[in-house]
């Protein structure tokens, strides 16, 4: 091996190939399960509610704050793949003062994909802002989002070189505020009114982020968003075929664990406190609550708008709702290859029955949470039907889920 190649863009390059290469068999399987066909259905469906949209915008549309909705996350967005893993503690770390272009080339990687991700957003949304004929000219927006998105991208390397978990959340969380308010004033006020207010939110971040401790270069940090990364794919993965068991994260999250003593701590329910404790604590428990919390949003608005009479709303409604349940299934598989299962004396027969009963009140409780922001203000302005419809449609899915899983259950006992 030549010296070129332990350069630290050469290193990046390799790891970065060698990772595509580890997931291209797991893309295929992906492709060849249905599921490209699914998002293309999707896309079709979301094209047309799109032009319908766009074609007769109504007059109490709120512009604004959809605005701020869809463009704040991918203004603040700012991702880095570096590939580093635990072992670079040893081997990069004492060749530091080189990692100048191996950090570039996750810079330009990774935020160059945010930025397409940015500008189809922002594609999508300018013809419906246009319509509204409010605020500044589009290229003022389009100028704001370019400084924002880069102001963005500073702040999150900034966020990770600090050495507080607490304060990177605090910065990151005020990072985020200040953005939505920057692109609500950019959406409602005069240019230069904008732009004062955009360099007065600029200034009081840097001086927040010039005052905590900071490292030179955040490696634990570094490395722990790789593996982090590495973990949603894998987990995205898992719903299509097997793939290696990467270490779990495991969060507390108070606001659900608080269910667990309702379980009766007895040897019967076993099963039960395992699974609910891993869908409250693992890195699918934080997938579902994301869901919901962005179902809900868009089931909301959806539905405000009533676009056809509410069947619009159905269609998210019932989109969600299906995305829901495919994270949830992976459930089944967290503890599948667990030695302990067959060590300690636990009732195995009740396993996969306890597994439907956690999957089915888990179901019942997501499904539910969507559709009372997408049924009600449907009811409230009179349209019924919809919110019938989408009810009716969660229980049968409910009631026949139970049997499918089964089946899954018993497949996957087959294939080992």
């Amino acid at each position: 091996m030549t010296s070129a190649n332990h350069e630290p863009a050469s290193i990046w390059r390799t790891r970065a190939r060698d990772f595509r290469n580890e997931i291209k068999p797991y893309i295929r399987y992906m492709a060849m399960s249905g599921f490209p066909s699914f998002l293309s259905l999707v896309l079709i469906a979301s094209a047309i509610g799109y032009f319908t949209l766009l074609r007769d915008v109504p007059a109490d549309f709120p512009i604004v704050q959809v605005g701020v909705i869809v463009l704040t996350p991918v203004l603040c967005w700012s991702p880095m793949r570096t590939y580093l893993a635990a072992a670079d503690v040893v081997y990069l770390m004492p060749r530091e003062h080189e990692m100048g272009p191996y950090l570039r080339s996750s810079f330009q990687r990774t935020i160059l994909k945010s930025v397409f991700l940015a500008a189809v957003v922002m594609l999508l949304f300018l013809p419906i802002y246009r319509q509204a004929g409010a605020g500044s000219e589009m290229v003022w927006i389009i100028l704001a989002a370019l400084v924002l998105k880069a102001a963005n991208a500073a702040g999150g390397w900034q966020e990770r070189k600090l050495a507080w978990n607490s304060i990177r959340l605090l910065l990151r969380s005020a990072r985020w505020l200040l953005t939505a308010l920057a692109v609500a004033a950019w959406l409602t006020a005069m240019p230069w009114q904008a732009l004062l207010f955009t360099v007065l939110c600029a200034a009081l971040a840097w001086l927040c982020y010039r005052l905590p401790q900071r490292h030179r270069l955040p490696w634990e940090r570094l490395i722990a968003e790789e593996a982090v990364t590495r973990r949603r794919y894998y987990a995205f993965f898992g719903l299509f075929i097997d793939v290696p068991v990467l270490p779990s994260s495991i969060k507390r999250r108070a606001y659900l664990s608080w269910l667990l003593p309702r379980i009766p701590f007895v040897h019967r329910y076993t099963f039960n406190y395992l699974f609910s404790a891993t869908l409250f604590r693992s890195e699918i428990g934080g997938i579902l609550i994301r869901l919901l919390l962005l179902g809900a949003l868009v089931n909301y608005m959806t539905a405000d708008a009533a676009s056809l009479s509410g069947w619009v709303t159905a269609f998210v409604y019932a989109l969600f709702g299906i995305v829901f349940s495919l994270q949830l299934g992976g459930l089944r598989s967290v503890h599948r290859y667990s030695v302990w299962k067959h060590v300690y004396p636990l009732p195995e027969d009740k396993q996969t029955d306890q597994l439907v009963q956690v999957d089915r009140a888990a179901l019942s409780a997501g499904l539910l949470l969507l559709w009372l922001p997408a049924a009600l203000p449907l009811l409230l302005k009179g349209i019924s039907a919809p919110p019938i419809a989408m009810l009716i449609g969660a229980l049968a899915y409910v009631a026949i889920r139970p049997m499918r899983l089964r089946r899954k259950v018993k497949s996957d006992a087959d294939e080992d």
